[in-house]
């Protein structure tokens, strides 16, 4: 396997949602064949798990004993608690629970056995309260997930996933959920406020009031207006962690600098010279409700939000439109470059594909090698972009990336209709060009405005960072699950 696919790559197409293409990738390099190499086997059950997650009935539960199959081989080959583990609760979600219980007293034996295995000290209390749920020593097993957020009370990452799969352990077992509070991370709230520079009294004490009762740890909102400033200050206050979304170029003052420096991240909206507009200040606030969305489904907790002061376009001034700067849902396709054989073929499949997905408000057109597309909202495009994609997925080497925002536009003067410039068309085009085969992915502001709209975060999965390629910060992508029919 000299030039075999790196079993890194694999795991990275299978977090980017081409489980299919990584599941071709580990097949073609031979890995499914070998069951001596431990790594290859715990990517496999990875693989599997995933697998099991996308199908249903018994087709679900087979994949899950398959995945438990190979993590429990690898153990066996490198003797390990990670692999022990899942092969553990596996068994159980595949339904033969004497196997996982068997495969849980393994887990405990190791732990006690190897008490300087290289794992974290939340890691090993975590893995043992996992072994002792399996088990059904659900006193114990409280105990040890006590001692594991003691360990790391601020790892909200690692609780969320411990949380997500004791879950799931105590639905095969049908446990009582309550009990796992105790790992649940705090709540992620967004903000609403008036705009202009009104003078906000009273507003620390309303955000020390939602902290205490709500347990918010995370705080999502613009830096647009005096409210804004005079929330994020009291939240830094009250050490929430704060992530902004700044509908255009920073602000300036001692204030605003001091709050800036105290956010955990900057989320920057394009164009990055826009003007400080209504407009953006509205979409600004919905990206933060959605942001706010996608970071309490990751952790396994929930969002809120705060309405500081009754607020709305009315009250502020009509919001006007600018048709030079649409505010668009613009998809780019990418099925290979113009000069393979059949990609013209592959253009006219795609134009079947689109005209059958519903009505947009930008007409397809090709641009370069890709082919653009806008529609009206997040979850018109979503749909339209699942929909290509259950068609044309194993038919061509398909990307399809999605972003949302103000849309530089220029009237083109021989046909008539309204098309992105190249400026406007560059985030879905650089997303297109970086993302792997086989894969639907889309900006942070596509995903934060689709869990907005649609109230919910699921099937909105983070994989990673794009460089900003204009200046501006990093821009936050995430894959749209599609359901597709299973496979054995």
């Amino acid at each position: 396997m000299t030039n075999a696919t790196p079993l890194s790559t694999i795991i990275a197409l299978a977090r980017a949602g081409a489980l299919d293409h990584a599941w071709a990738q580990y097949c073609g390099a031979g890995y499914d064949k070998d069951d001596t190499d431990p790594a290859a086997l715990t990517v496999r059950g990875r693989l599997l798990k995933d697998h099991a997650l996308r199908a249903e009935g018994e087709a679900r539960r087979a994949y899950y004993l398959r995945s438990a199959q190979a993590y429990r081989r690898a153990a066996a080959l490198q003797p390990a608690t990670y692999p022990l583990i899942n092969a553990a609760t596996l068994s159980l979600l595949s339904g033969d629970r004497a196997q996982a219980e068997e495969i849980a007293r393994e887990v405990l034996a190791r732990i006690a056995a190897e008490p300087e295995e290289p794992e974290t000290p939340y890691y090993r209390a975590a893995t043992e309260a996992e072994a002792l749920l399996l088990l059904g020593r659900r006193e114990e097993a409280r105990a040890a997930l006590e001692a594991a957020v003691a360990a790391a009370p601020r790892a909200w990452e690692d609780h969320g996933s411990t949380l997500r799969q004791f879950v799931a352990i105590e639905a095969a077992l049908g446990g009582d959920l309550a009990w796992l509070d105790l790992l649940r991370p705090p709540l992620s709230l967004s903000w609403v406020g008036p705009g202009g520079d009104r003078e906000m009294p009273g507003v620390a004490d309303l955000i020390a009031g939602a902290v205490e009762q709500k347990r918010i740890g995370f705080a999502f909102g613009p830096l647009a207006t005096e409210a804004d400033l005079a929330v994020a200050e009291a939240l830094l206050a009250h050490d929430v962690t704060l992530h902004l979304v700044l509908p255009a170029v920073p602000p300036t003052g001692e204030r605003a600098e001091a709050v800036l420096s105290g956010a955990e991240s900057i989320m920057q909206m394009r164009p990055l010279d826009g003007p400080p507009d209504l407009r953006r200040t509205l979409l600004a606030r919905r990206i933060a409700r959605g942001a706010a969305r996608l970071n309490a489904e990751r952790l396994m907790s929930e969002a809120v939000e705060l309405q500081v002061i009754a607020s709305d376009a009315a009250e502020e001034g009509e919001v006007g439109d600018d048709p030079r700067l649409p505010e668009l849902s613009l998809l780019a396709i990418s099925v290979g470059a113009g000069g393979e054989v059949g990609f013209e073929t592959r253009l006219d499949e795609v134009g079947a594909a689109v005209a059958a997905a519903g009505p947009n408000a930008l007409a397809p057109r090709l641009d370069g090698d890709d082919i653009l597309i806008g529609y009206a909202g997040p979850e018109a495009a979503a749909a339209a972009a699942r929909a290509l994609y259950a068609t044309l997925r194993g038919r061509m080497p398909l990307r399809i990336a999605g972003h949302h925002g103000f849309t530089p536009c220029i009237r083109d003067p021989f046909s008539g209709a309204l098309r992105p410039t190249e400026e406007g068309a560059a985030i879905v085009r650089e997303i297109a060009g970086a993302i792997p085969p086989d894969t639907l992915c889309v900006s942070h502001d596509f995903a934060a405005l689709l869990a907005a709209d649609s109230g919910s975060a699921g099937g909105i999965n983070w994989i990673g960072e794009l460089q900003a390629f204009d200046g501006g910060a990093a821009i936050g992508l995430y894959a749209l699950a599609v359901t597709l029919p299973s496979e054995d």
